[in-house]
């Protein structure tokens, strides 16, 4: 069985993340992008391009025997582990198409 794990941290958290899922875990599958968004406390009257903070969104599949110990690694590498840090979650999956290798890297990290 697999498990997916997902984490919303600070955009600038997730590269040096991703790096150590590399090096530390030897992952080479999974999707890290970008997402935009307001906080629950902005009103919406306070709401402008200011508020708007950016948040690094990675997400990998694990086997099930490793869920814990890639969880508190990347709970603790993201900082997610302070207030507004972020949030890491696991979603239980069945299957899993065992995809080719896919680079993590954002295009500045692909000449390491």
């Amino acid at each position: 069985m697999y498990k997916l794990i997902t984490c919303i941290a600070a955009e600038n958290k997730i590269p040096d993340t991703v790096q150590g899922l590399f090096r530390d875990f030897g992952l080479r599958a999974g999707v890290y992008n970008f997402a935009r968004g307001f906080g629950r406390s902005s009103s919406e009257a306070t709401r402008g391009l200011g508020q708007q903070t950016e948040k690094g969104v990675l997400s990998v599949v694990v086997q099930a025997n490793q869920v814990d110990e890639i969880f508190a690694y990347i709970f603790d590498k993201a900082d997610v582990n302070r207030p507004h840090g972020g949030i890491v979650y696991v979603t239980a999956i069945q299957q899993h198409a065992g995809s080719p290798a896919i680079n993590l890297a954002p295009p500045e990290l692909d000449n390491e």
